[in-house]
């Protein structure tokens, strides 16, 4: 009876969907870089992703302090999400779908009716750090399969920046990588590329740095990922 009472105050209060919070405000960082900048062990933070366990409240006020959020939105999701460093910059925009490969299907095929898609997503902007961005450059795109698991799982929705293509190791990049879009992290190697998956069944890929864009190409840097509840 008092698991299920804990479960109902957890649920209630919103600090059960804190482990999504935290995800956002990782920003695509890899577990061990982000550990490294809120100053936590990695498999600590893997346990707050997981949500099999919560910070205690000095940890909870070091995470937000790092990371630039209110605490009270980190905890229970209430408040604004995030401090975006320009005031100015309207707060709810429609972003483009990244449309040649993540357009998403709303109706069914089979029952007759015209396959639709969406191509536009709101947002609102102050649930994202503003890293000198410029809104047209902003897309979005859904992640597929479980490649990125646990940071990113299938039908995830994902903001990239078009503008942002030059490869720094341990963020996260939607790719083309012939005639499909993957979403990995990249890791330098003098003359090629390592295309790395958060998921340790998934095995890295090597692409030649001299290779074409036909073949390679970086199309963005993951800068927000939204979790898929359903």
């Amino acid at each position: 009876m008092k698991d299920i009472e804990n479960q109902k105050l957890l649920t209630d209060t919103g600090i059960i969907e804190f482990k999504d919070r935290l995800a956002l405000a990782q920003e695509g960082m890899s577990g061990n870089a982000f550990a490294k900048k809120v100053g936590m062990s990695e498999a600590v933070i893997r346990d707050y992703l997981s949500g099999k366990t919560y910070p205690s409240l000095n940890r909870l006020a070091l995470i937000a302090k790092k990371c630039d959020v209110p605490i009270e939105w980190l905890a229970t999701g209430k408040g604004e999400c995030r401090l975006s460093s320009n005031n100015d910059l309207q707060k709810i925009i429609y972003i483009p779908a990244y449309q040649r490969h993540s357009a998403k299907s709303q109706i069914d095929d089979n029952k007759g009716v015209k396959n639709s898609v969406i191509d536009s997503l709101p947002f609102d902007l102050s649930c994202l750090k503003y890293h000198e961005f410029k809104i047209e450059d902003l897309y979005v795109y859904w992640a597929k399969g479980d490649s990125m698991s646990p940071t990113i799982s299938d039908n995830d929705t994902l903001v990239l920046n078009t503008a942002n293509v030059t490869p720094f190791d341990g963020y996260i990049y939607i790719i083309q990588y012939g005639d499909s879009l993957s979403v990995k992290r990249i890791q330098n190697h003098g003359k090629y590329f390592l295309l790395l998956s958060d998921n340790e069944k998934y095995p890295s890929i090597q692409i030649d740095k001299a290779c074409s864009e036909n073949d390679f190409k970086i199309i963005g840097r993951v800068i927000c990922i939204l979790k898929d509840l359903s």
